[in-house]
Parts: structure tokens; sequence; C-alpha cells
């Protein structure tokens, strides 16, 4: 088996500076991560190719890091590869796990993230187990998609759909996601052939030179929207509340409705996540689709983001932006929680 395991930065490659803070170090991280796997299993032939692009805690990350990360898992060798390991940190884990779902959407070996709630060389880190969680995985031949591997604080290992995950709670060490699964059920799970195909992975290298200018809004009591500087914006992702509601009251700058008129005046999309395309349960959400917020419905607020993200980095615009991140949603239905045994 050959694995490519490309190391990002966050807790699982951090460890404690002269000053007692936690800086990231993936050429110590790297090195760790390799020995205590051999150590645990002196007999694995598992080779792993080693790649470096970025060194920084997750919450540092910027749309150019994203650009290079995509470069990075673009560049491997999938003829001669049979999994990717990414260590990342906790902090944006869900918001990275989204992007490459929807920038690999169909990638037929499997794209495992993995992360830590303490230093590898802390007694109390998961980020050894959820290493080795995933290259078990992917020596089971786990199906082609971007996952995540994580640990919980209830000592059971789980496995997500990258495009599903959700944020880790604050102060809390586990996650979660709608179809989450104990990593020992897929195990023994069935095996499904997937005929899916990545698009070209020259394409997504050549365009992830310059990061899109997407906006992402979270609603609250109190925004104003006439403060909010839309200049070089090639769209707009405004998230909802849990009833997949926001302020639309008239004439005040408090409103999505506000919003969605300078976005009309300056020809920016913007969408609404989640809110469903039809049959809105509530009649402020009703009115913000009826005065232009295009509604992406049953996805995360991360993936919805991510989706229009890419797809901006592709060249899509239009409808056919519309469509493609709708689209997108729908195609990684049919990542399976699957294994060859």
């Amino acid at each position: 088996m050959r694995i490519a395991l490309i190391l990002t930065g966050g807790t699982i490659c951090s460890r404690a500076a002269d000053d007692g803070m936690r800086r990231s170090d993936v050429q110590t991280a790297c090195t760790v991560l390799e020995q205590h796997y051999r150590n645990a299993r002196p007999y694995s032939s598992v080779k792993f190719d080693v790649s470096m692009p970025l060194n920084q805690l997750s919450e540092d990350l910027t749309p150019d890091d994203w650009c290079t990360l995509i470069r990075a898992v673009a560049a491997v060798d999938y003829e001669h590869t049979d999994g990717i390991i990414i260590a990342h940190g906790t902090d944006t884990l869900d918001q990275t796990a989204a992007m490459l779902s929807a920038a690999f959407c169909g990638i037929h070996i499997p794209v495992i993230l993995v992360s830590a709630i303490e230093p590898l060389d802390s007694p109390q880190t998961n980020g050894h187990a959820n290493f080795e969680a995933a290259v078990r995985l992917i020596c089971k031949r786990l199906t082609g998609g971007v996952w995540v591997v994580y640990e919980n604080s209830d000592g059971e290992m789980y496995l997500h759909r990258g495009f599903e995950l959700q944020p880790c709670a604050h102060e809390s060490r586990s996650f979660f996601s709608n179809t989450m699964q104990r990593v020992s059920a897929v195990m023994n799970a069935p095996a499904v052939h997937q005929k899916s195909a990545c698009i070209q992975m020259q394409t997504l290298a050549e365009r992830a030179e310059h990061a899109p200018d997407v906006l992402l809004l979270r609603p609250y009591n109190g925004l104003r929207y006439d403060r909010i500087s839309l200049d070089g914006a090639a769209a707009v992702v405004h998230a909802t509340y849990h009833s997949e509601t926001a302020n639309a009251a008239l004439y005040t700058p408090y409103s999505v409705q506000h919003l969605l008129m300078r976005c009309r005046d300056s020809g920016i999309p913007c969408f609404l996540a989640p809110c469903r395309i039809t049959e809105q349960s509530y009649g402020s959400s009703y009115d913000l689709v009826q005065a232009g917020a295009i509604p992406l419905g049953e996805m995360t607020v991360s993936f919805a983001y991510a989706a229009v993200w890419v797809s901006c980095l592709l060249g899509y615009e239009g409808e056919a932006l519309t469509s493609r991140v709708r689209q997108l949603r729908y195609s990684l239905e049919s990542q399976l929680f699957r294994c060859c045994i």
C-alpha cells in the first residue's frame, strides 16, 4: 500500500514552544506520526509519500492556503497511490473538509482528514489513533471520496463524510455529522464499486492560483448590511438561523433585503443556506427568496460556502454557478461508507 501523507499544521502537528504556546511544526509531527505507527505495526508494508505544503494552525488558514492545498492534492501520483491522509487542525476542519469535498467530488481514492485534540506528545492525544484508523481504512479500500476520521470523547472512532461535518462545539472534544458511522462498522461493510470520476486534476491545479472572493455572512441581531463591503466579491453566501430564516424586514439596514438590493445592483449572486428550494416554512425566508436570494437546501453552511467558492474558482457564473453548487451536493450522496475486506 502507498499513501500520500500531506501535513498542513494544527494541533496534530504542533508542539509547545519556549513560551509555552503551541506552535505548528509539521517536520517534527511527520517524524512522530510515522515513528509511532512503525512502532505499533513493525511489520506493516505501508509506504508514505510525505509533503508539507503548509505549516499553520487551522485558524490562520486563508483562501490562498486552500489553493495551496488543492495544488498539493492534485499533484499526488494517483496511478500509484491508494489513498491520501491530510493532517489538519480542528478549528476549521469542517471548512477544509467541505472545500475538498467540493473540489474533488468523484475522486476514486479516499482522502481522509485527521486531527487531534492534543499535541502528539500528550498522553491525552487522539492524534495517533486517528492517524492509524485512517491508514487501516485505506488499507481496507475505503470508497473514494473526502472523509474525516475522529475519535470522540466517548472513546468511539467515527467516520464522517467530509461535506457533512459540523464544526466542533466550543470546548468540545467531539465531532458530529448527520450520517456519521463507527469505524468498526465501516470496516465490516460489503464492497461497492464506485464509477464516478474526479474532475481533471490539471484544471484544478491551473485554476488554484488565485482564490475567488466569496463572502460568508452569519446572521445575528444587530448585523448592519450597509456597513459590509461588497467590493470585488464574486458571490455572497448568507447563513440562516436554525429555522432556515433570516431578517427579512423591509426598509432597514438590519435586513437581508438591504443586502439583496446591493447585490442586485452590483450583479453579485447571494445564496441562502440552508434554505429549502421550494416551500419555505416561514414568510421571512420566502420573502428573501422572492427578493432574489438563491436557496441552497440540504447542506451545511460550511459546504454551501465551499461549494460556491470552488465553483467560482473553476469559473462558473450565473445560472451555471447555481446549478453546479446544487449538483455537487446531490453527487456526493453516492459517497458510501463501504470497504473491501
